[in-house]
């Protein structure tokens, strides 16, 4: 599946670009600022552009993932809904992902990151290999997200 994220350099969407990166899919995304969140490796892998223009989404693209962050008269998310390709906003896409899995999710006003990475680290030290997508980088997931 080709999937493109608009606003892909955010902390919470660039966690689910590595989650469909690392499970086979085709990543492009747009930001207006250059990702910090990838890797080289990942950023090789990645196909990014720098700014939001409608010449960046593919006509092959599968479905579009957009951050909250996104106008409603972003050139990206227009483009797509005259090409009528699928789009989901990072909360829906989030949601869709969780319907795959077991889901421990963390809510609140403070502490949500904290919190996500003790329970995740509990889950990892029991060797048992969660899926963990979390809006903030993690010492423990070697500075990832």
């Amino acid at each position: 599946m080709r999937i493109h994220f608009i606003g892909i350099g955010g902390i919470g969407i660039s966690a689910l670009a590595k989650y469909y990166l690392y499970n086979g899919h085709t990543i492009s995304g747009s930001d207006l600022n250059y990702p910090i969140v990838f890797s080289k490796k990942e950023l090789k892998s990645i196909t990014f552009y720098l700014g939001h223009k409608k010449s960046n989404l593919k006509k092959d693209t599968d479905l579009v993932i957009y951050t909250s962050a996104i106008k409603e008269d972003n050139p990206e998310l227009i483009k797509a809904k005259e090409l009528g390709i699928p789009i989901l906003s990072y909360p829906q896409a989030l949601g869709e992902l969780t319907k795959n899995y077991f889901t421990i999710a963390i809510s609140g006003m403070h502490g949500k990151s904290t919190t996500t990475a003790m329970i995740s680290n509990i889950f990892i030290k029991a060797g048992l290999d969660p899926t963990v997508i979390i809006g903030t980088k993690v010492k423990g997931f070697g500075i990832n997200n």
